[in-house]
């Protein structure tokens, strides 16, 4: 049902707000489903929040995947691990 003209024009400011909210859920539902659809987007948006700062070091042993960080004679090996 819409808002008829009158009562709009009447409560003006509570509907351009309930409206204002309404288009930026809007926009980021089409947002989230495109992520979702290329999740390299989701990865590459969250990737450019990221500062140095919230990094953590790699741990001892640790093997990038990407041979061009590999020190001569790595490995990079599947680390398995068990939930307790």
């Amino acid at each position: 049902m819409t808002i008829p003209k009158q009562k709009y024009k009447e409560l003006k400011p509570m509907y351009d707000f309930q409206r204002k909210v309404e288009y930026n859920k809007e926009k980021l539902r089409k947002a989230v489903e495109v992520m979702l659809d290329e999740p390299e987007i989701l990865f590459n948006d969250i990737w450019s929040r990221m500062k140095e700062e919230e990094m953590i070091e790699a741990p001892k042993g640790w093997v990038p995947k990407n041979d061009n960080l590999k020190i001569e004679g790595e490995e990079w090996v599947v680390l398995k691990t068990t939930l307790a």
